[in-house]
């Protein structure tokens, strides 16, 4: 379970909200009042030891890129357990008089699949994957947990995917990678190309990825 804590701050007033669900539960927040909001947010998922544990987790791994990014207010309790649906109802906020409620806000990439690990895509399909942030009219979610995809990279992603809603990254620091392309070194008069790098895309990533793991993940998928 992860637990997504929010700190919404207004000019004259600081609320804290704290929501406990699972990893593929969502709140909805949208506020209904005309003054910029400004809401902070975290969210905690399970750590992974190994490479394997993170792949055997995910449905899908893939390797592709940004096609395309929107910003949408979500709600994607539907694929919930239906106790973790109530326990993740519209939560609202009362100062004062007036009662504010808030909508999560997540940013939205179509990716292209270059190549397919593990998992029902393959190179050519297109998936969306969603992250928790963005700016919606007068609301903005900064999470600073994720690193936002940029269309000029190439990586691969460790995913969890639902029927009626975007994929997410099984969390925010395990579970993405920037592929660098292979590079050219000059030894005599010979020019020799050397393998691309997987580099983590979050700094704070104590896993590292290889080739060979990719590899090896996509040969156990194709026997089975």
């Amino acid at each position: 379970m992860r637990k997504i804590q929010i700190l919404i701050l207004f000019a004259s007033s600081i609320f804290i909200l704290s929501t406990l669900g699972c990893s593929s539960v969502t709140t909805q927040t949208a506020s209904t009042h005309q003054a910029p909001i400004t809401v902070i947010a975290s969210e905690d998922f399970p750590n992974y030891s190994s490479i394997n544990d993170l792949s055997d987790r995910a449905d899908t791994i893939i390797k592709g890129n940004v096609i395309q990014t929107r910003v949408e207010a979500l709600n994607d309790r539907v694929q919930a357990p239906e106790a973790d649906q109530e326990n993740a109802q519209k939560v609202t906020l009362e100062a004062g008089n007036e009662e504010l409620a808030f909508d999560k806000i997540y940013t939205i990439h179509t990716i292209q699949v270059a190549e397919s690990y593990k998992g029902a895509f393959v190179a050519g399909d297109t998936l969306e994957v969603k992250q928790l942030g963005g700016q919606l009219n007068n609301t903005e979610i900064i999470n600073d947990d994720h690193v936002s995809l940029i269309p000029t990279k190439d990586y691969v992603l460790f995913l969890e995917t639902y029927e009626n809603t975007p994929a997410s990254l099984l969390n925010s620091i395990q579970s993405l990678y920037v592929i660098k392309p292979a590079s050219k070194s000059s030894q005599s008069t010979e020019q020799q190309t050397t393998s691309p790098v997987i580099v983590s895309a979050n700094p704070e990533n104590d896993l590292t990825l290889s080739l060979d793991q990719l590899n090896q993940i996509q040969s156990e998928e194709q026997s089975k």
